[in-house]
């Protein structure tokens, strides 16, 4: 019965039999939406753990605050954007695509009146079919390109920043997933905390001795001795050094995030486009 309500809610861990070490699972981040799944093996006459790990994790974009920042940058870039919007054949193009993409414009027409616009119409013709379904579920393509247009008909650094308005609201509702794929080893320190635990074993790496000082801990509110708790955990050695210039080591995250067995967080992200990251 405890086995079919924990895959009910989600708390499935793969170890089987209670262990001296973690063997194979998978784990949650309590604070952030991502999750880990390992796989671990005992290495040199059982003096150390080596595991695989991999990462995946789901971010929104951009956050509501960022905007602030985005458009002070964007008026920073106006007087060479105005240059840009000055072309009167890539103003038609942006014109041509929000046609198409409203529906305002059949394809054919657009393609007649832009030949230079693609240089395999079948294909474009496939691509613009899908923008225009895209923006019927999601009118914030729209926006966009009504803003591109806008800055072409009027230009004016209100307008640009309507370009940059648009973006940041599609970013607010796109969500990007990640997938990292990493290999930690493992020695075990019988006097940490109250129970011991598998503590990586790492040596200080880049300008700022970053020191991994994650480790495996049993979870001691679980009286059948069955999971694993996984605390992620880095150190910067040298905080008075420097990542990138104007960047110091003190501003490494030097926190703990707890993976656990037991899946607590179901955030509700409202992501209605999604893009795939490689961090």
């Amino acid at each position: 019965m405890k086995s079919l309500i924990m895959l009910a809610v989600g708390m499935v861990a793969f170890d089987a039999v209670a262990s001296d070490y973690p063997t194979t699972g998978m784990l949650y981040n309590q604070r952030e939406d991502s999750s880990l799944t390992y796989t671990c093996a005992l290495q040199q006459g059982q003096q150390r753990l080596r595991c695989e790990f991999i990462q995946t994790a789901v971010r929104k974009k951009a956050k509501t605050a960022d905007l602030e920042s985005k458009l002070a940058d964007a008026r920073k870039n106006y007087p060479g954007a105005a240059k840009e919007f000055s072309d009167p054949e890539g103003c038609n193009i942006v014109g041509a695509w929000l046609g198409m993409a409203s529906g305002q414009v059949s394809i054919d027409a657009a393609l007649a009146r832009n030949p230079g616009i693609a240089t395999d119409a079948a294909k474009f013709k496939e691509s613009m079919i899908r923008l225009q379904e895209d923006a019927k579920a999601n009118p914030g393509i729209l926006d966009t390109l009504r803003a591109l247009a806008g800055m072409c008909d009027h230009p004016s650094e209100q307008n640009y920043l309507k370009i940059t308005r648009a973006e940041h609201d599609k970013d607010l509702r796109t969500c990007q997933v990640s997938s990292n794929p990493f290999t930690q080893e493992f020695v075990w320190v019988s006097d940490f905390g109250n129970g011991g635990a598998w503590v990586v074993s790492s040596q200080p790496e880049g300008s700022c001795g970053v020191v991994q000082l994650s480790r495996f801990e049993k979870d001691r509110s679980d009286p059948s001795g069955l999971f694993w708790q996984y605390i992620a955990r880095k150190a910067a050695t040298n905080p008075s050094g420097t990542v990138l210039p104007g960047l110091s080591c003190s501003a490494v995250d030097q926190d703990e995030y707890v993976y656990d067995w037991k899946k607590t967080r179901s955030d509700h992200l409202q992501c209605e486009f999604v893009e795939f990251s490689p961090i």
